[in-house]
């Protein structure tokens, strides 16, 4: 086999391995649902009171959704979880909460949690990448 040829076949296995958009989306969309179920569990077991009215606002823990577009709402495969703005802004409160304020203590779940939950999510996006690129299960 000529290297021109031998270089062809090469460049072929490997863009095989490259996912196009479509898949990066469903591969990040993926990690992101892995991120957003660790971070609901754990604002809903530090910041959770369930003696409040939910009936209008939801509360912290349920107001995390996922995107599956970067924050300037580009499709290209990345995929983002957040706290809602929807009716109060979630996600200034839970800023507020993370990071702290002159009255109130930091507790840093959303770093916690997103540095805690890391291997979790490339485990998942990793089967996801095996399931579609690779033919796995």
């Amino acid at each position: 086999m000529e290297l021109d040829a031998a270089l062809d076949v090469w460049l072929n296995e490997v863009n095989n391995l490259v996912p196009n958009l479509q898949q990066r989306k469903k591969i990040t969309l993926v990690g992101a649902e892995v991120y957003k179920r660790a971070l609901h569990d754990v604002t809903k077991t530090k910041h959770y009171s369930g003696d409040r009215d939910t009936s209008k606002v939801d509360h912290l823990a349920d107001s995390i959704e996922v995107s599956n577009a970067n924050i300037d709402y580009i499709v290209d495969g990345s995929s983002l979880v957040g706290f809602t703005a929807k009716g109060i802004n979630h996600a200034r409160i839970a800023r507020l909460l993370n990071d702290g304020t002159k009255f109130i203590p930091a507790d840093h779940f959303v770093d916690e949690t997103r540095r805690n939950s890391r291997h979790a999510v490339l485990v998942a996006q990793y089967a996801e990448y095996q399931r579609l690129l690779k033919g796995g299960k």
